[in-house]
């Protein structure tokens, strides 16, 4: 067919200038074979070079890969040309071929889709793809792509430009975990494979196939095609159709989305080292050409049961989707268990989410599979991070074993669908409400529908061992305003019943609550500290007269509590109804002696009510760090304070000399009696609402004079100490003048500390007299004290200091807060009478 003789000169003739100017050296060395690398490095095709055509133009072999059929497997190769010549390149002058790792050699065709590319314009690139049908041969490794072009100088008119050697073990699929950048529509594409699932339902095995596409490209990209098949370890090969939620997948500018393949497959099928490859036909040709092939992770059964309580993620029109039971009661009634089921679901996406119409049924240990009214799930819609909670029922024959339930959860059924479960949940026996802190739980009886709810538990240290404190909300889920009726606990652990000593705070009688509109209340009970308290059983009783009837129960698991604690400096804020403060610690010291420390702490607690308000009444523990508790003594007002108003709280515990004093905790709460918040004069029975403050205990040194010292909420000022001595006389008469303010803007509880004064004569003998601030030492400026010291060595004095040391005593313990020296005037006889007779 090729009879122009004189065009194929002038290919000759580029030919031999071509040889000239080969790009990798003499063309006595045209094949072109890996180099050697290290056994860190990964081989890919570009290190093969390049092969030169002629003066600046070149090919590239980019990618290469093979499609197993039984026809004959079908090898695909792109080669890339690069024409940085001044002309255009003709591509009938090459053409290609492989030869197998067997000698069998086929020469290359363009595939349709790049068959009608005939020429390289002058200072551009194109790649085009050619397939070949290779047989039985199976790897592409040792392949090789040669190049050729047409000589009429050599026998059989052609010429081979160079060759292109896949190396040993160069492997076409990309590794487990890896992303491979691949064209897809035309837009560059970052592919992963994710995740491999087995399912097994009604004897069959099923695999499904996760992959997971971050479109890089300015549109969008819409399901290209590809043919999907799933090979196993062993050459067997399994046709994979895409999920229904995956079907006709569109995947915007920059977003990552994963589609799914399924498939079933024998169950005696080995699952390890799987592959994913994609395909796409060829509609010409009639033949499917190789894209990509992915390993796959290890497989995961996905049938495996959901714990009890556990969350189990779903990808629901690519929205990742958290689901949950949350909670499952039953009753019996003539022969049947009729079972009350709540099930969570929760947007975690951005986008919104009409979740599937799920089928939901019980499935027995026995093997039956009853029905689950799911209408309540019917057209349920999410927002981005909504949540909800649905209602779902089965009445389950008691005869079976109820301990063993499992909750199955299906795609909805479509024709030609393959259905299988989403998950299977494991259901807890129990024949009360189980609540999850901070998440309701729906109940009904004759008074309305509620939502209740443990909003939070706390353990905390009591008497001589722990009260427990679980706030519960009930919540008015109906249309209408309900009343709730007198209510009383009973409280009980996994073995244990705390009733006796259970007290209830919030709800004394009937309460009506409007639609929507939640009570709160308290239910506490002491423990033994030693006791552990995984489950608690919460009955709230119904009180008609001396008769009781159950209102509701609340079983809570896997309890923990919760203490929040303010780090050292910081301030914690009170939300307790009506007495909501900011609270902070003012300062906490050290009072030492020789047998035990005295730890002491100034609270600064700020109203942020609105309104005048009584401040709560706190308890108080200080908590070590190796988990040791002391009760504290709390002094503080019972005045009224106004908004913003400001009471100042002393706290203190003796504490051994073993204990760390620098890694305290203060532990405070609000006191309650006999169901409500404690008042002044009242005996505190419990506290609710703890928290903790970290605190950071400092002392300052002594002061070297005392013209400014702080015995908060006093500050004192000695301004000026006078001493005199008569000549001969036992006695030395002192005056101090001092000024004494308060802080007015602080409540204060009963002032504990005192003043205590200790002066030290020239002989070193000390004299100490204790003062009380306000009392004994009155506020105002310039105030003056006296006071006189005797000893008859005095006489044989001529002058001298006296040294005054200033003491804070608090519960009978001393701290030095300053001294300072004051000199003793010496007045002589002479110069007394000489006085006398002037006056």
């Amino acid at each position: 067919m090729y009879k122009p003789v004189k065009t194929y000169a002038v290919i000759l003739v580029s030919t031999l200038l071509l040889g000239q100017s080969f790009g990798y050296g003499a063309y006595a060395a045209p094949a072109l074979s890996a180099p050697k690398l290290t056994a860190a490095a990964a081989f890919t095709l570009d290190r093969l070079g390049s092969v030169a055509l002629k003066s600046k133009v070149s090919v590239k072999l980019t990618d290469i890969d093979i499609f197993a059929q039984p026809s004959g497997n079908i090898l695909t190769y792109t080669l890339r040309y690069n024409n940085d010549s001044g002309s255009s390149v003709a591509l009938i002058d090459y053409f290609s071929r492989i030869t197998t790792s067997g000698g069998t050699v086929v020469q290359g065709k363009p595939v349709t889709s790049d068959s009608s590319i005939k020429r390289i314009p002058a200072h551009s690139s194109q790649s085009i793809t050619y397939y070949a049908n290779i047989g039985k041969a199976a790897k592409v490794d040792g392949v090789k792509v040669s190049i050729f072009g047409w000589d009429f100088s050599s026998t059989d008119y052609q010429k081979r430009l160079g060759v292109f050697t896949v190396p040993d073990k160069y492997s076409t699929v990309v590794p487990k975990g890896q992303s491979q950048k691949i064209m897809m529509n035309g837009l560059p594409v970052m592919a992963k494979a994710e995740s491999l699932q087995k399912i097994q339902m009604n004897g069959k095995t099923y695999l499904k196939a996760g992959i997971s596409l971050v479109n890089q490209g300015a549109k969008a990209l819409s399901d290209p095609g590809y043919k999907a098949y799933l090979k196993s370890s062993g050459g067997s090969v399994f046709a994979l159709s895409l999920t229904d939620d995956s079907s006709n997948f569109k995947v915007q500018p920059q977003e990552k989305k994963t589609i799914y393949y399924l498939t079933e497959m024998p169950s005696y099928m080995k699952t390890d080292n799987m592959q994913l490859q994609w395909a796409l036909e060829d509609e010409v040709l009639k033949v499917n050409l190789p894209v990509k092939s992915f390993h796959l992770p290890a497989v995961t059964v996905l049938d495996s049961t959901v714990p009890n309580y556990a969350v189990k993620k779903l990808m629901i029109a690519g929205n990742a989707v958290e689901t949950q039971l949350k909670g499952a009661t039953m009753y019996a009634e003539n022969g049947s268990a009729k079972w009350s089921l709540q099930f969570r679901f929760k947007n975690l996406g951005n986008k919104p989410v009409t979740l599937p119409a799920y089928e939901f049924a019980v499935k027995t240990a026995e093997g039956y599979s009853i029905p689950v009214d799911a209408k309540a799930l019917a057209n349920l819609a999410l927002k981005p991070l909504d949540e909800k909670i649905i209602d779902l029922g089965a009445d389950v024959p008691l005869k079976l074993n109820q301990g063993s339930l499992q909750l199955q959860m299906s795609e909805p059924p479509a024709q030609d669908k393959i259905i299988f479960p989403a998950a299977r949940y494991a259901i807890p026996y129990s024949r009360e409400n189980s609540s999850v802190p901070g998440v309701e739980t729906l109940f009904e009886n004759s008074h309305g529908t509620f939502a209740v709810k443990l909003s939070s538990y706390q353990r905390v240290p009591w008497e001589d061992g722990d009260q427990i404190t679980a706030k519960v909300a009930i919540r008015n889920a109906s249309s209408r305003t309900v009343q709730m009726p007198s209510l009383k606990a009973l409280i009980k652990t996994e073995m244990n019943d705390l009733s006796g000593s259970a007290k209830m705070l919030g709800q004394n009688g009937p309460v009506s609550l409007a639609p929507n509109e939640t009570a709160e209340m308290y239910v506490l009970a002491n423990v033994p500290y030693s006791l552990g308290v995984d489950q608690l059983r919460i009955i709230l009783q119904e009180t008609i007269g001396d008769e009781a009837k159950p209102f509701l129960a609340l079983n809570a698991h896997s309890l923990s509590s919760k203490i929040n604690t303010a780090p050292a400096g910081s301030t914690y804020h009170i939300q307790t109804a009506g007495k909501k403060a900011e609270i902070r610690e003012r300062k906490s010291t050290v009072y030492g002696e020789s047998n035990s420390n005295l730890i002491y702490t100034e609270l600064e607690m700020t109203s942020e009510e609105a309104r005048q308000s009584k401040p709560v009444r706190l308890v108080a523990f200080y908590k070590t760090h190796d988990n040791q508790y002391y009760e504290a003594t709390v002094s503080q007002s019972s005045n009224i304070v106004s908004p913003k108003g400001k009471n100042l709280i002393t706290v203190w515990s003796k504490l051994p000399l073993s204990v760390d004093t620098s890694k305290l905790v203060l532990y405070l709460g609000a006191g309650i009696e006999e169901g409500k918040l404690a008042e002044a004069e009242g005996t505190i029975t419990g506290y609710v609402d703890a928290f903790g403050l970290s605190l950071s205990p400092s002392g300052k040194p002594p002061v070297s004079n005392l013209k400014n010292v702080d015995l908060f909420p006093y500050s004192l000022s000695i301004n000026k100490a006078e001493s005199t001595l008569n000549e001969g006389e036992d006695v030395v008469e002192t005056l101090i003048r001092y000024t004494l303010t308060k802080n007015g803007d602080f409540e204060t509880g009963t002032y504990e500390h005192k003043i205590v004064l200790e002066f030290i004569d020239p002989l070193d003998q000390s004299t100490e007299i204790t003062l009380t601030p306000g009392t004994d030492w009155t506020i105002g400026n310039n105030k003056s004290y006296n006071t006189t010291l005797k000893n008859s060595l005095y006489q044989k004095l001529a002058g001298g200091n006296i040294r005054v040391n200033l003491y804070d005593e608090f519960q009978g313990r001393r701290m030095l807060l300053g001294t300072e020296y004051y000199p003793i005037q010496y007045i002589k006889t002479e110069t007394k009478d000489n006085e006398t007779k002037e006056r």
